[in-house]
């Protein structure tokens, strides 16, 4: 194979895509359910994680948001056992987060980023394993 510009350009493309790819969701959750009335680029979601292990990204589906819209949010968490952080990121990279102790409640109020049909929010559980999170989340795009 020749070491020519346009065989370096692709090899440089795809570790690209390769490196845009990672993050997100490296962990799992187990015995989830969630109930969420969305539409209009605006709802409301309430829901329950058994067991969570690592980082999940949950995807809040809604076909009135689009890619980059800015989405505000209100999400209260609770968990029973397990350091819990609770993240999103505007469209600008602003981060904004929070960490739930156990037996305890906190609320989240930030900015996500619209995606195709919706926004992520990010759990981690920073301790490797979180248990019987629940969540009630609040949402509107501008």
């Amino acid at each position: 194979m020749k070491n020519t510009p346009l065989t370096w350009l692709s090899l440089i493309l795809v570790v690209l895509m390769v490196a845009a790819c990672t993050g997100g969701t490296s962990g799992s959750i187990l015995n989830s359910s969630q109930n969420c009335k969305t539409g209009g680029g605006t709802g409301s979601c309430t829901g329950r994680i058994g067991k969570l292990n690592g980082t999940y990204g949950m995807n809040i589906e809604d076909g009135d948001i689009f890619s980059g819209d800015p989405v505000e949010i209100e999400i209260t968490v609770s968990v029973e056992s397990g350091l819990v952080e609770v993240s999103v990121e505007d469209p600008d990279g602003k981060r904004y987060s929070i960490q739930v102790e156990p037996g305890d409640q906190a609320t989240l109020l930030g900015v996500s980023t619209g995606e195709f049909d919706g926004f992520e929010i990010t759990f981690q559980a920073v301790d490797g394993q979180a248990q019987n999170l629940s969540y009630d989340l609040i949402y509107q795009s501008r």
